[in-house]
């Protein structure tokens, strides 16, 4: 992949089902046209759709390799049902509350390659007002 920012996880309890990309994400800073908050908000597209091959497509090339096929489908499958239990269709509001450096791990850097790491940060609500913060981290692999 020739991302230079790859996924690598999103933490947090939450999955997906059929989030609009009309969606329009509020917050006081306006991050919305942010390229890794709109990759953040795409991931929760993928988590409602439960489609394996966007999924991976979003993570560094030896992702799959290094954790297998049927790893990366549960934590799929975990993340969809997650998110249907607390959103159903889909969440009432996004806030995408920052976007901050975060610290690369030494796996990260060793089996990656990766020399920065940036999370973004969303606060996701229900229609019945509970909800879940929640936090996309991307690495930027190799020098690109």
């Amino acid at each position: 992949m020739n991302k230079p920012w790859m996924a690598i996880a999103l933490f947090g309890t939450l999955a997906g089902t059929l989030i609009s990309t009309d969606l329009q994400a509020s917050t006081e800073q306006d991050f919305s046209h942010d390229p890794l908050a709109q990759r953040c908000i795409k991931m929760l597209d993928i988590y409602a759709a439960e489609d394996f091959d966007a999924y991976v497509a979003e993570f560094p090339e030896p992702w799959l390799s290094i954790f297998g096929e049927k790893t990366l489908r549960k934590q799929l499958a975990d993340r969809h049902g997650n998110y249907i239990e607390t959103y159903q269709d889909k969440p009432t509001s996004i806030t995408i509350r920052s976007i901050e450096s975060a610290k690369v791990a030494q796996i990260e850097k060793e089996r990656l390659g990766a020399s920065e790491a940036r999370e973004v940060e969303i606060d996701m609500n229900n229609e019945l007002g509970g909800g879940h913060l929640t936090a996309c981290k991307y690495l930027r692999i190799g020098d690109s």
